[in-house]
Parts: structure tokens; sequence; C-alpha cells
């Protein structure tokens, strides 16, 4: 079936992919703590400027944090004023469906079959799938495809280095959206020595004089030294550092841990890299270029820290495009199965037509959000927190004792995660804990997550050294929580399924 001139195969994509995104990730993609404080963070950064110390916690307060994410954090407080989480949601869809779609695009436009295709790119999805939260990390997704790309376009015979100057506004900008800058320095490093090596050994690169050489130093400078443009200068870098540092992270974050083969979310993960491994096996030794090898990296570092799966998934794509036309699977189909591929099939089509109907679909999702329709899938009300994920049960006896100015506050929460949901919807309490790791460094954190073998010690310690707790909110049937309800100086205010909000006994001013 032939489609209208105005509707293209990427539109078509985007949409697909964007509807399925939008039922999927209706309450998967708020899975993610630092939804809630990074939205709060925007916020405050917005109504009273740029911030150099904790403002929430009672165990840290005062000392020194920056967040190093303040530019997608604004842009996330800025989408919450207009339309809430729903706003938010529908953004982080947009931006996911706009990449994987273009990756779609470019495996289409080498003839491919559509059926290849919608594999391979829903076999990246499902790779990818498990790190898709509503949170700047989004944005390092978006970068990395585009700095794949450009690297692909440029890895090519008389490839201009030129081209790439481009790169350096955006690593500035990307620097005060997400850390994850530090991977897009690394994967140009990466490139740009390969290109200088292979050009002096006389394999294929893009890299013919001392010039371009020259040119290519000039531009990963320029992107270095761009992660210094931010209103916090060499904190950035210093808070880079911790994290980066903590070995101790793997232990306890999740995105933090090594890959799990034995896992479910690592299958498609191993798929995907069979996939690349496949192709790239089909390719002349004597081609190969650079950047083919940058998914290897990355699947290496996914090993160690799986949050690297989705930039694996990115970057795997854009190189199967890159490779295909190259090996001899491609020969092979052209010869003995043409309806399967076919160079040079596809359908020329006005640019426009990528993204019109886009376009159109999205504005009319965020004007029906704006003006507060409930509308299924896209219009308000639609992103919800799944109440087994979240205490969402507690929020009405949590905000009715939400203490104000000059109160006692100090809430113990026993899960680092609740941390940051208690930040956003009850800022009243100052919170014991939550998952900003640069503030609280790895061996803080590990200390904390053991102490669920010996609660009755940890809460004793804790609470002479840190001062009393006033709240406490645990999760039902923790070792927290059966430690609160066997103690006589904690009163529940309420239990859940979920979780359970807990009160000091000497505040006499609370009824049961």
């Amino acid at each position: 079936m032939k489609c209208p001139r105005w509707l293209s195969p990427g539109a078509i994509a985007f949409i697909l992919i964007w509807l399925l995104l939008l039922v999927a990730g209706r309450s998967a993609f708020f899975r993610d703590p630092g939804t809630f404080w990074h939205t709060t963070t925007g916020e405050l950064i917005l109504t009273h400027g740029f911030l150099r110390s904790d403002p929430y916690t009672f165990t840290f307060a005062g000392q020194w944090w920056v967040p190093y994410q303040w530019l997608g954090e604004v842009a996330m407080a800025l989408l919450h004023r207009v339309s809430g989480f729903d706003g938010q949601f529908l953004v982080t869809v947009t931006v996911l469906a706009a990449v994987w779609a273009w990756l779609a695009v470019r495996l289409l436009s080498l003839g491919l079959h559509p059926v290849v295709v919608v594999g391979v790119v829903a076999l990246s999805l499902a790779a990818a799938g498990s790190h898709f939260h509503v949170r700047p990390h989004v944005f390092t997704l978006a970068a990395m495809a585009m700095v794949a790309v450009a690297l692909a376009d440029t890895d090519v015979p008389r490839g201009n280095c030129m081209r790439l100057w481009w790169l350096v506004p955006l690593f500035i900008i990307w620097t005060n959206v997400h850390g994850g800058v530090l991977g897009g320095i690394g994967t140009l490093v990466i490139a740009f020595t390969g290109w200088t090596v292979f050009g002096l050994v006389g394999r294929p690169s893009p890299v013919q004089s001392a010039r371009d050489v020259a040119r290519l130093i000039l531009i990963c400078g320029g992107c270095g030294l761009g992660t210094l443009i931010s209103p916090y200068g060499w904190d950035l870098l210093k808070t880079w550092h911790v994290i980066m540092g903590a070995p101790e992270l793997r232990q306890i974050i999740v995105e933090h841990r090594p890959l799990d083969v034995s896992e479910p979310y690592a299958w498609p993960v191993l798929g995907l890299a069979a996939v690349y491994f496949f192709v790239l096996a089909g390719t002349k030794r004597s081609a190969v270029r650079v950047v083919w090898l940058l998914p290897l990296v990355w699947l290496v570092l996914s090993f160690s820290r799986c949050r690297h799966v989705a930039i694996f998934s990115v970057t795997t794509v854009v190189m199967l495009a890159a490779m295909w036309k190259h090996t001899r699977w491609a020969l092979w189909l052209v010869v003995r199965r043409p309806d399967w591929y076919q160079p040079g099939r596809g359908e020329t089509r006005p640019c426009w037509a990528n993204v019109a109907v886009p376009v159109t679909l999205v504005l009319l999702a965020f004007i029906l959000q704006w003006a507060r329709v409930e509308v299924p899938v896209v219009g308000w009300g639609w992103a919800r927190h799944d109440p087994e994920t979240w205490p969402v049960e507690i929020l009405e006896v949590l905000k009715a004792h939400e203490p104000g100015l000059g109160q006692p506050n100090k809430l113990f929460n026993a899960g680092y995660t609740d941390g940051g949901f208690v930040i956003y919807h009850a800022p009243g309490y100052k919170v014991f804990v939550d998952d900003r790791c640069e503030l609280f460094g790895g061996p803080w954190l590990l200390k904390f997550v053991a102490a669920t073998a010996n609660p009755t010690a940890a809460l004793a310690q804790w609470d002479a050294q840190y001062g009393p707790f006033d709240y406490a909110l645990t999760r039902t049937g923790t070792p927290f929580d059966a430690c609160l309800q066997a103690s006589p100086d904690w009163q529940a205010l309420q239990i859940t399924p979920t979780a359970s909000f807990y009160i000091r006994r000497h505040k006499r001013n609370v009824s049961p």
C-alpha cells in the first residue's frame, strides 16, 4: 500500500513508537525517584536562583551540593507548571520516539524491508526500555544519537572533519542538562584517536593530513572546555568525579549495577549484541571503520554499569545502518532476495512529510493537557504513579501532618527512593535520605542499606546522631517497618500494602 505524499515512513515510525511509549510508559516511566526531586529542584532554581547546598535533608542540610542537571531540571519545572507530569511525560516520549524514528529512517533508506527494520528497532527499544524515565537522562540518548550519526557520516571516503564543529555548542548545552556528556566526550576521544591511527597506517579514515588532526584536536578540546561553561563551573566536574569514583554505587543503585544476563531486561541487550556481531562479521576486515567499533565500547561499559545499555542501543542501530551496505550479507540479499533488500528502492519524500503529522499530534496532545481535557493516552491525567511502586495511598495523611515553618520536621524514610517522593509531594518535611548519591557518597549509602540487618540499633544510633526523628515512612513488611510497629515510641497513622506512616508518640497534638 502506497502512503500519501504528506505521510512519510519516518512519520509513520514516529507515530507508532510514540503511541506505543505513551501506552506502555504511562506509569513505568515514573519509577525513578529523580522525576520528583528534579522537578522540585528546577522550581527552586526558578524561584530562588542557583543552589549550592542541600535544601532537602536534615542529615546533610547545608552541605555542599550542586544540581548538575540544572538546565534539564528547569525545563522539567516549566513543563510541570504548564501541564504537570503529563507534559513531562509527553515531552519524554516525544524525544524518544523522534530518536528511534530517525534511526528507523536511516535503516529504511538503505533499502531494507520494513519488517527487518521493525525487528531491529523493536529489539533496540526493548534493550533500552528499562532506562526510559522522565528525567534529564533522556537528553543524553538524543545527544548520543546525534553524535553517533555525525561520526558515522564523517567516517566515509573523503569525509570532512570540519563538519563536526557544530558538536561544540551541542556539548555546552549537554553539559548543563545531564552528566552523560562525559560519555559523549569519551566517544569523541576514541573516534578521533582511532581515525588518527588508521590514517597513519593507511586504513580507511577521514584523517588524511596533519591539518585534519589539528582540527579534531580543536573540536575535541572545544567540547571538553565546554563542560566549564556552566553556572557551577568546576563544581560540575567535582560532582561527576564523586559519582563515577564511588564503586559502592554498583551494589546499591540499580542503574549502576553490572548487567545481569540472567535477568529478562538483559535478554534484548544480548539479542541486539548478537545482531551487531553478525553484521560486523559480514564486513571485510580491510573495510572496517573506526566508528563501527564504538558499540563494542558501550557494550563493555554496559556489563560494568547497566545504565550504559541505552547508549549501546542507540549507537548500535546507527552503526548497523553504516555497516550494512559493506557486508557480504547485503550482497547476498541483493542477488538472492531482492524483496528483502533492494538499495535505492526507497521513495523520495519532501522533508516536511517527516514532521508535519508528528508535530500536529504532539501539539494537539499538549493543548489537551494544558486545557486539562481528560482524553485517554494523549490528554490530561493519563500519566500516573503506580501505587505498588510509590506510597500514593498515604499522600493524604502525609500532607495532613506536613510541618509548617519552624515546626519539628525530621522524617526518617527507610528507603532512599522515597526521599524524592516526599521532597516533591510534602516539602515541609526534611527527609533522612534520597538517591542523590553525589551528596551522600557511596560509603554512607552502603552503610544505610546494610542497616536493615539490625534496624533497632541503626535507628537508635541515627536518632542520637542526627537528632530525634519526628516522623517515619517505611515500606510495609520491611525490617524497619517491623521495628517501628513494635516500638512503644511510635504510633502508626496509616498502614497500606505499600507503605506505612508513623509519628512519634510524644506529639500528643495528633490524633490516632
